[in-house]
């Protein structure tokens, strides 16, 4: 027996060479699939599919080339039968594939199968059951039939039909019409890959010429276009360049064959020497003629493509001096409408603030809607990052998630095509081509020409898009800027306003002093008056002593007055330390000090004081927080007063209340008024230094902000409650120092 290895055991047949050119052919063709997809199970199912199918044309084309039987017998058993067996689950397994779903069902059939073939394959190799042996045959040698051939062509032949009903089930699915259209196209390949099967005919009496190859061929090939415009819009592109390069190249060479074919009659006669200059000559004048004639069919073949680079050229130009993104959006539309008839357009850039892509510009339609950012839809296409045709997006297995959304996006929008314009891997908007006015669909020369534009389009989307930014923020810094001068303007008249103040309370530290230096001075001669009126009281008539008791009276009053100013007018030092104080008699002493005032004012002061534990302090400070109060409830009195009228002499009464009480832990003096009241806003300011709504020079805004400095030093709290127009009531928390009362 000769080795399968050696050439000396083959010959040229001529009958072989089509089975074995189809196998290389359909084997690359898988391959090819393959490497586009090498994670996509279709496109895997498909490579298997092809390759068996290579390997069994291969196999036919050696076996009916060689010269040695037994040598043949071994080929056709291990290799030819290899492709026979396998290809029916590999098939099965590629129907499956089509529905992610069915195939997760079906996978345990699909390895039953493998492992049925297996078995088969087995029996095949190692006996003589399937593939007795070969004999001669027209077209050289043909395997024979074993015992066990009829129990694979059963097997075989079912699980061809078991496939082909899975693929029905998969059609009824269909709800696209770019799939209906591929499940159509492959109920064809099916049904002349059925054709196939002639080649079990010869084994049983009926002689026919092997064809095998020619419907396997068909088969494998549709189903080839169908994966590619099932799944890839890029194998289109290697397909129309090959066809292209096929068709201007054999234009080109056809007409030089032709002059050659008419000519070499002639040539016969030559001389081998001049044969072989004849040949030169030819070869050297082709090769110019090809050099100048394939560049112009080219150009002819691709005229339109050729347009729309020079067109994208002319746009890249134009960018450069399109910084305004509506100069940017409106140039695109320019571009798209009149080059590639687009209808309907619009476009969606991110904004920022929403978190939605937005429609920047709208062409032929309108009610556009935001799209979210976290659209599943959106992340598919920055990941696409390439011009989508919506009729194959929707038919693709990877959208199923989200193929509801895609559908109703599409057809809420009118799109056809969708160009994503990614920078980095962030998609930053996207273009909508709606339906063209010539109605044709996009081709691939156009949707080339939008993967070409994309690039430079969204660099300069991105660049305009800051440049707006830039814009804006030059605008708000000016505004701010603006506004930083009123403020600084606002805070200059604040500091003026604060001077003035500080020098009216220096005026008024310095008439403190003043107010303490002449109580001192009023205090002697008062003295005196007193004492020389009980001298005469002692020997006055009885008519007298009535008015040296009117004179005795109001010296002795004055000195309280006196008294008075001079121990608010003393400093806190002189004070010093804290001591145990009756509340009850500051409030005394502080409405007897301002009581004559407050009674020509026509205001009632009412006193409510309780038997209270003594609190630790000043009694001059304590006294000067409650005339601070005393006086604030005074003016606000003032700011509501009714006017006098025909009847009534007088305006109208006001009224404060001092109150003193026990609480939990804290001895309580209260001030209450029924004048103007706080206004809310007013509430948190009132105890802010130089802080006052009167009249210029008619308050300091001191008054509150030393009275709380006082209160902390006491270890005191203050709040207020008011209500405008019906008064304000002021509550101070003394600490209690009574451990009794505890």
């Amino acid at each position: 027996m000769n080795s399968i290895f050696d050439p000396n055991q083959y010959y040229w047949n001529v009958y072989a060479l089509p089975h074995f050119i189809v196998g290389v052919l359909i084997i690359l063709e898988g391959l090819f699939v393959f490497l586009q997809g090498k994670r996509t199970v279709t496109h895997v199912a498909y490579a298997i599919t092809n390759w068996t199918a290579g390997i069994w044309l291969t196999g036919v084309g050696i076996v009916c080339s060689m010269t040695d039987e037994t040598a043949a017998v071994i080929v056709s058993r291990w290799y030819t039968w290899f492709g026979i067996i396998f290809i029916t689950p590999a098939v099965y397994f590629f129907i499956a594939s089509w529905d992610p779903g069915f195939l997760r069902r079906k996978a345990k059939w699909v390895v039953i199968h493998y492992f049925c073939a297996l078995g088969f394959y087995l029996a095949c190799g190692l006996t003589p059951w399937i593939v007795a042996t070969v004999y001669p045959y027209s077209t050289g040698f043909f395997p024979k039939a074993g015992p066990l051939e009829g129990v694979f062509i059963v097997w075989f032949y079912a699980l061809m039909i078991l496939s082909f009903a899975n693929f029905m089930r998969i059609c009824r699915k269909a709800d696209t019409p770019i799939l209906k259209k591929n499940t159509k196209l492959m109920f064809v390949a099916y049904a002349i890959a059925f054709l196939g099967s002639i080649e079990y005919l010869p084994n049983y009496g009926i002689h026919i010429f092997p064809v095998a190859f020619l419907p396997m061929f068909v088969f494998t090939t549709i189903i080839g276009y169908c994966v590619i415009r099932y799944r890839l819009m890029d194998i289109e592109t290697v397909i129309h360049k090959t066809v292209m390069w096929f068709v201007t190249s054999a234009v080109a060479v056809l007409p030089f064959a032709g002059i050659i074919s008419s000519v070499q009659p002639m040539m016969r006669d030559l001389k081998p020497a001049a044969a072989g200059f004849y040949f030169l000559a030819m070869l050297f004048i082709f090769y110019f003629y090809y050099r100048a004639v394939q560049p112009r069919l080219d150009r002819l073949f691709q005229w339109r493509q050729t347009n729309l680079m020079a067109v994208l050229d002319g746009f890249l130009s134009e960018l450069v001096h399109l910084k305004n993104i509506r100069d940017l959006l409106q140039s695109f539309s320019r571009l798209m409408r009149r080059e590639l008839f687009v209808r309907r357009l619009s476009v969606y850039l991110y904004d920022e603030q929403s978190k939605h892509f937005v429609p920047a510009i709208a062409k032929g339609i309108r009610s556009l809607r935001p799209v979210p950012q976290g659209s599943r839809l959106l992340q598919w296409l920055a990941e696409t990052d390439g011009a989508v045709i919506g009729e194959l997006a929707v038919s693709d297995p990877a959208v199923d998630e989200f193929r509801s959304e895609m559908e109703n996006f599409f057809s809420d929008t009118g799109t056809l095509a969708v160009l994503p314009f990614v920078l980095g891997d962030r998609l930053i908007g996207f273009a909508n081509l709606g339906r063209k006015s010539n109605l044709r669909r996009y081709g691939f020369n156009e949707i080339r020409f939008l993967n070409r534009l994309k690039v430079p389009v969204t660099i300069a989307l991105s660049n305009s898009m800051r440049y707006e930014d830039i814009r804006k923020l030059s605008d708000e810094l000016q505004l701010w800027n603006q506004a930083l001068e009123e403020r600084v303007d606002q805070r200059t008249r604040e500091l003026a306003k604060t001077q003035e103040q500080l020098v009216q309370a220096e005026k008024l530290a310095t008439l403190g002093t003043l107010a303490g230096g002449v109580a001192h001075e009023i205090n002697n001669p008062l003295t005196a008056v007193l004492t020389n009126a009980q001298i005469l009281r002692m020997s006055a008539r009885e008519d007298d002593i009535e008015s040296i008791s009117l004179i005795e009276e109001g010296a002795k009053r004055c000195q309280g007055i006196v008294h008075k100013l001079m121990k608010y007018a003393r400093k806190t030092t002189e004070e010093a330390p804290l001591k145990a104080i009756d509340l009850g008699e500051v409030v005394k002493g502080t409405v007897a000090l301002l009581g004559f005032q407050f009674k020509q004012e026509n205001i009632e002061v009412k006193t409510r004081l309780a038997k209270t534990p003594p609190v630790r302090g000043i009694a001059g400070e304590i006294e000067q927080v409650l005339t601070n109060l005393l006086v604030n409830a005074k003016d606000a009195i003032l700011a509501v007063r009714l006017p006098a009228s025909a009847g009534n002499t007088a305006p109208g009464q006001g009224k404060i209340i001092i109150e003193t009480r026990k609480a939990p832990d804290a001895v309580e003096l209260i001030v209450t008024d029924d004048g103007a009241g706080i206004p809310k806003e007013n509430l948190k300011k009132i105890f802010d230094p130089f802080f006052t709504t009167r009249d210029v020079g008619a308050g300091t805004g001191l008054g509150l902000s030393v009275s709380l400095g006082i209160l902390k030093r006491h270890g005191a709290a203050i709040s207020v409650v008011s209500e405008p127009g019906r008064g304000s009531a002021f509550t101070i928390r003394f600490p209690d120092q009574d451990p009794v009362s505890k």
